[in-house]
């Protein structure tokens, strides 16, 4: 079984624009099952490596989608969340796959739901959610205070946070001549989040860090433009409402931490309530990053129920 991540590809969509993605686990086959992996917030889609060698066991195809505005992709003028489930399905056209379902960690969350909401269930079998952002109209109590602030600020004053983040991290990822300063900062970062997360982020001599680290570099490749355009869709109405989605039983499981402090469990909590037929699981000892470090395999066996086909 073909089990080598490809090298970073692209496609050209209609409009013109260009979105990047890579394979991991498996080739994609008419036989074997797909997932589509949305990263994180900012993130690419080379932040699905730590899901490469368990997906290949399972002989799953993971399909990692990098975002317009973020890494190669190219920006997409006023779009919204559900400007992205047509370009979900641009590319699994490209590639041939007529079936999929989905998983999304972290700022990946929304756009599980957005497919959920827009592609047809014939093409979309199911979802995983896994720390995902929710609408913050459900509250934000207990989430980080530069969180909160970002998504606050966001919808308001886009061009200040593009500004903030282009001065604080943009610039230090895109800085050749001190190669190792955007991973301290990166370091730094973790070093304040729960202990759940900074065991798995540290594990192995700081490999998920690394791959963090990477992911995040490339995202701001193109700048902080992109960056402030999604904390902007976070902050504001998202353009379908939570209790509008229709999925069956099975299809789509939210899974959280109750230590998670990017995204209290709480609203989490409320958003599953607002879903006909979600599943939630909701973890006590898990934080935001280390829930899909943990439970890596009983996600990836849950996504594979899904889209067997």
């Amino acid at each position: 079984m073909d089990s080598t991540i490809s090298q970073d590809q692209s496609i050209v969509l209609p409009d013109g624009r260009t979105l990047c993605y890579t394979t991991f686990g498996t080739s994609i086959a008419p036989e074997q099952p797909t997932v589509f992996y949305f990263h994180g917030f900012p993130g690419t889609h080379s932040e699905a490596l730590p899901i490469h060698e368990a997906a290949s066991k399972r002989g799953i195809a993971v399909v990692g989608v990098t975002r317009p505005g973020f890494g190669g992709s190219t920006p997409q003028p006023d779009r919204d969340l559900l400007s992205f489930p047509p370009d979900v399905l641009r590319l699994a056209d490209h590639l041939g796959v007529a079936r999929f379902a989905a998983m999304g960690v972290s700022g990946g969350g929304p756009y599980v739901l957005a497919c959920l909401h827009a592609v047809p269930p014939a093409r979309l079998l199911g979802g995983v959610v896994v720390s995902g952002i929710y609408p913050v109209a459900l509250g934000m109590a207990g989430m980080q205070l530069p969180i909160r602030i970002l998504y606050n600020v966001a919808p308001l004053a886009p061009g200040l946070v593009t500004w903030l983040i282009d001065w604080y991290a943009a610039r230090a990822a895109q800085d050749t001549e001190q190669p190792g300063r955007y991973e301290r900062i990166m370091a730094d970062n973790f070093k304040g989040w729960p202990a759940e997360d900074r065991e798995v982020v540290f594990a192995d001599n700081g490999r998920l860090l690394d791959v963090l680290t990477r992911s995040s570099a490339e995202a701001l490749r193109q700048g902080a433009e992109g960056f402030a355009c999604e904390a902007k869709l976070f902050g504001t109405p998202w353009g379908f409402e939570l209790e509008d989605l229709r999925v069956d039983a099975g299809k789509l499981v939210l899974w959280h931490g109750s230590k998670d402090a990017n995204v209290p469990v709480d609203m989490a909590e409320k958003a599953s309530g607002l879903i006909p037929n979600a599943e939630f699981r909701r973890y006590e000892d898990e934080a935001h990053l280390s829930i899909a470090v943990r439970y890596l395999d009983d996600i990836l066996d849950t996504l594979a129920g899904m889209a067997e086909v």
